[in-house]
């Protein structure tokens, strides 16, 4: 896990920036947040749920 990982994984994953792109700002910063437990696309899309939940 590397600080960058979200970042490598939004330049070489189109989908993954895609999903990124149309979440709420409150979620895109909660990913930023956590961007060092993010390595896949099903690690931002759990990420991203999690924090839904979190202001439901």
């Amino acid at each position: 896990m590397t600080p960058d990982s979200l970042n490598a994984l939004l330049e070489s994953n189109t989908e993954a920036r895609t999903f990124f792109g149309s979440l709420p700002d409150f979620v895109q910063g909660g990913i930023m947040l956590r961007s060092t437990e993010i390595n896949t696309e099903e690690d931002l899309h759990k990420c991203a749920e999690s924090i839904f939940h979190e202001f439901e």
